[in-house]
């Protein structure tokens, strides 16, 4: 009889791996270097704050303001100018698709089974 993998083992075992990895350390680095700066963080929170109202806009099956998709824009090309913050939304997005591709890989196998 195969041994039973404990899931609450693997997740610890995958936390470690994420957490160990270096796209997580670069972004962890990265994240700490724009919230020691508070024109940084300011300037972090608009763009997050315009991506809301945008994602707000989608999930209501509403066109999003051209207005407010510009000024994403023209934020984030002033935001990534700046040394920090181009390194900080380059490190968080690799860790996004990295998150991604993991939570993906998990849904995929769960699904599997329903099949």
């Amino acid at each position: 009889m195969a041994d039973l993998v404990n899931p609450y083992d693997k997740a610890q075992e995958l936390a470690r791996a994420i957490t160990g990895h270096e796209v997580y350390k670069r972004y962890v680095a990265a994240k700490g270097g724009v919230e020691n700066n508070p024109e940084h963080q300011e300037m972090i929170v608009k763009i997050r704050n315009q991506q809301m109202e945008v994602n707000r806009a989608q999930i209501l099956g509403q066109e999003a303001d051209a207005d407010v998709i510009f000024e994403i824009s023209r934020l984030f090309a002033e935001a990534s100018q700046i040394k920090e913050m181009e390194e900080f939304f380059t490190a968080e997005s690799s860790f996004i698709q990295m998150f991604n591709d993991v939570l993906e890989i998990i849904q995929k196998a769960v699904e599997a089974g329903f099949k």
